[in-house]
């Protein structure tokens, strides 16, 4: 028998071009009953071919209309990331597979590949609803080999409390970003808080203080023993402070070796340079007006550097990601203490602290004393240089802030870099 028109299938099984497969199914087996009664045969090859034809040609055009909405929906989130990516003039192209989405992307080298899959992970973390979908990121160069491939889980609404078994390294970066971003602040607005508490601001820059003066005399080859509000210095140099010194210096560039840290490793040279000059190459009434300087300096360089090596990677050995955020706080009281109170200072509406502090303001043996009466620093240069040297330190903690800011920032570095690119 040939087969039948869409149109007489319709009219042999008495339905119109809106009806619906239930409605088919429905028609059919009732007419069946009909002509069972009847006898007719002819007639029930009839509808049962009208009936084939019509669920054949509803399957059809099912999967077609699937295929249709598939293609629309891989546009819609093509378009969405190729959007977000337009501004560095990169994109992508999407696959619907029955298990995961597969992205292509175009020679991309693996330097931007962290950043652009935290991109499509933030971009299909927004636009996908209840949906726990693989999504395997894959770049290939222009002879198809491939480059690299990322795979990632998107775990959203209901499904969003999985996504913690998923995107380990994306988790840390967000981690990581948010703390570049939020902890300087943060630890500013402790460290006010804290000048409100009077005896711990006090302790917290007296031990720093003290440390500023100890750190003179061991990079210079003498002992020190670190007290409360005080510093207990050897008058002459140790061979053995200087080697201990340069061994720590040595063990702390090896591991950073080992580990790959090159910030560290540079670090370590340029402190291992320092010792040696302040050791062997200056006289000891410089080492003496650097040591009655240290005191106050070391509330600005080291307090400075407690906050930028809040960004580095120290050796594992240190335990620097739990002790970071100590220091941090540590090192932003004392700078910010001793910056205002220099400001303060210099316009002044402080005094300039004289003498020591079991002596009192009318002790001789006080830095700043020693540094006006005995090296020859007027007070106007005692107070030019202290100021100073907080600016050049405020703008080394801005600068660190920023850069960090600007690395954790994948976008905005892509942005910047093309720009001059273009240039």
């Amino acid at each position: 028998m040939n087969n039948l028109t869409i149109e007489q299938c319709y009219e042999i099984l008495n339905l119109t071009s809106t009806s619906n497969i239930e409605d088919i199914d429905h028609s059919y087996y009732q007419l069946i009953g009909e002509k069972l009664k009847t006898g007719n045969k002819e007639d029930l090859i009839n509808l049962k071919q009208a009936h084939s034809q019509l669920i054949e040609y509803y399957q059809i055009k099912q999967e077609n209309n699937d295929e249709i909405e598939n293609n629309r929906y891989q546009k819609f989130l093509a378009n969405i990331i190729n959007k977000q990516l337009k501004s560095i003039d990169i994109r992508v192209k999407l696959e619907l597979d029955s298990t995961h989405f597969n992205i292509i992307l175009n020679n991309i080298n693996s330097r931007k590949k962290t950043g652009i899959v935290k991109l499509i992970y933030d971009t299909l973390k927004q636009k996908l609803k209840d949906a726990e979908t693989s999504v395997i990121i894959s770049s290939f160069d222009h002879k198809n080999n491939l480059i690299w491939q990322e795979k990632i889980t998107i775990c959203t609404g209901i499904y969003a409390h999985k996504a913690k078994n998923y995107n380990t390294e994306i988790l840390l970066q967000e981690a990581e970003t948010n703390t570049n971003t939020y902890a300087l602040p943060i630890a500013f607005l402790i460290a006010f808080i804290i000048t409100f508490i009077e005896p711990l601001t006090w302790i917290i820059t007296m031990l720093i203080h003290e440390f500023g003066h100890a750190t003179v005399a061991w990079f210079s080859g003498y002992r020190a023993m670190v007290t409360f509000a005080g510093t207990i210095i050897s008058p002459t140099k140790s061979f053995f402070v200087y080697f201990g010194i340069l061994i720590l210096i040595g063990l702390t560039f090896y591991k950073s070796w080992k580990e790959g840290k090159k910030t560290i490793m540079i670090v370590s040279i340029i402190l291992a340079i320092i010792q040696f000059i302040l050791t062997w190459n200056i006289s000891y009434s410089t080492y003496q007006m650097l040591l009655y300087f240290g005191g106050i300096g070391g509330e600005f360089y080291l307090s400075t550097l407690l906050i930028i090596a809040f960004y580095w990677r120290l050796p594992n050995k240190f335990y620097w990601e739990f002790w970071r955020f100590f220091a941090l706080i540590i090192g932003v009281t004392t700078f910010w203490g001793s910056f205002t109170k220099w400001h303060r200072i210099s316009i002044g509406k402080d005094q300039i602290p004289w003498g020591t502090f079991w002596g009192g303001r009318g002790d001789s043996g006080g830095d700043l004393n020693v540094l006006n009466n005995d090296v020859g620093w007027s007070i106007n240069q005692i107070i030019n240089t202290y100021n100073t040297l907080g600016y050049i330190c405020l703008l080394i903690i801005l600068f660190t802030y920023l850069y960090f800011l600007w690395k954790s920032n994948f976008i905005f570095r892509l942005k910047i870099n093309q720009y001059f690119l273009k240039k």
